[in-house]
C-alpha cells in the first residue's frame, strides 16, 4: 500500500478513493503526526465550506459590483480625457457616489447599503465587467461617462 502522504497526494489531485479505503479500513487507525497535519492540510483544503460563498448574488453584491461596474467605466473616460493613467480619489469618490445612486433604485433592499469604498475597491477587479449586459445600466452608463467628463 502506498504511504500515507502519497494517498493524501493523489486525493489532492481528484481520487480520494485510495485514501477513503485506508481510513475507513476497518480496523483501529493509527495515525502520526504528519498523516495527522496531512490530514487536516486535505480537510481544510478540499471539504466544502458551510455558509454563503464569498461574492454570492446577494442584492447588496449586485448593487455593488453593477456600481464599480459603472465606475470603471467612468475611470476610463476620465483617463483619455485627461490623458493619465489613475484618477484622483476625489473623481473616484464623486463617480463612485453617482454610481450608488444609479444602482439603487433597482435594487431597493440594498438601498443604504452599498459604500463608496467596496465599489471604487470592487472597480479595479474584472468581474465587474460581466454586469454590462443589464439593460438598465445602459442609461446610467451616459451618466457616468458625462460626469467623467466634465
Amino acid at each position: 500500500m502506498a504511504s500515507f502522504d502519497g494517498l493524501v497526494s493523489k486525493a489532492l489531485r481528484g481520487n480520494p478513493d485510495p485514501l477513503i479505503a485506508y481510513i475507513d479500513g476497518g480496523g483501529p487507525l493509527q495515525l502520526s503526526e504528519d498523516d495527522r497535519h496531512s490530514l487536516a492540510y486535505l480537510l481544510e483544503q478540499k471539504l466544502p465550506r458551510i455558509g454563503r460563498p464569498p461574492g454570492s448574488l446577494t442584492p447588496k453584491n449586485e448593487a455593488t459590483r453593477c456600481a464599480s461596474y459603472l465606475v470603471r467605466i467612468g475611470k476610463r473616460w476620465w483617463c483619455r480625457k485627461h490623458g493619465r493613467k489613475r484618477v484622483p480619489e476625489d473623481i473616484l469618490e464623486r463617480l463612485s457616489n453617482r454610481a450608488i445612486e444609479l444602482v439603487e433604485p433597482e435594487f431597493p433592499s440594498a438601498r443604504g447599503k452599498i459604500s463608496t469604498r467596496a465599489v471604487i475597491d470592487e472597480s479595479h477587479l474584472k468581474r465587474c465587467e460581466e454586469m454590462g449586459e443589464a439593460e438598465f445600466l445602459d442609461e446610467a452608463k451616459s451618466e457616468i461617462i458625462e460626469l467623467a467628463q466634465r
